[in-house]
């Protein structure tokens, strides 16, 4: 008679000749690897994310510049007094306070009684000037929104000029994140 034998698999958890188990599954090693790399992914994540705001933050910040300019061009297009057109808007330098100005909207005024509202009304939206006297009081008056639904752009300020030729000159300029200074300048003909 021949007798046959048959090799009967170890179990998971069976010896093995040196002793050793071969137990299934993760070393300490291989898991904290595996955190190491999940955190890595995070932190980049992370990162990511906050220059993605602060880059949405100076987008929304130049687009408000972009509008201020436009409006002190619309604003001279719809008062162009002087030879040439718009030249009574000439000299607001940066850093100029807003001009003393009658509140042209519950005032009937003269068109260049207009040129220092809009220059005043303009200078104060920007944001540098939220302070002055004059520009609190058309917040508190409700000409122009509370500072703290608009308060204009960081350290904004603007200038206009205007050249012999006609050309008309706007810039607005701020600050961004970092405190460097940004500007924008449009031009145009009246």
């Amino acid at each position: 008679m021949q007798r046959v034998t048959h090799a009967i698999p170890a179990s998971p958890g069976a010896r093995t000749r040196r002793g050793a188990s071969t137990a299934a599954g993760f070393s300490m090693i291989e898991l904290l690897v595996a955190v190491l790399v999940v955190g890595i992914g995070v932190l980049g994540m992370a990162i990511v994310q906050g220059v993605s705001v602060q880059n949405n933050r100076s987008a929304l910040i130049r687009a408000d510049a972009v509008a201020l300019a436009y409006d002190m061009m619309d604003r001279i297009r719809t008062n162009p007094l002087g030879d040439p057109p718009g030249s009574a808007f000439d000299g607001l330098a940066l850093e100029d306070y807003p001009p003393a100005a009658a509140n042209c909207m519950t005032n009937t005024c003269t068109p260049a009684q207009m040129v220092d509202f809009d220059q005043a009304l303009w200078k104060c939206q920007l944001g540098r000037f939220n302070e002055r006297a004059h520009c609190a009081n058309w917040r508190t008056t409700g000409l122009l929104p509370p500072t703290a639904n608009q308060p204009g752009l960081p350290d904004g300020d603007g200038a206009i000029e205007v050249e012999h030729s006609g050309m008309i000159r706007v810039m607005v300029e701020w600050s961004d994140a970092g405190r460097q200074i940004r500007s924008v300048v449009i031009e145009s003909q009246v």
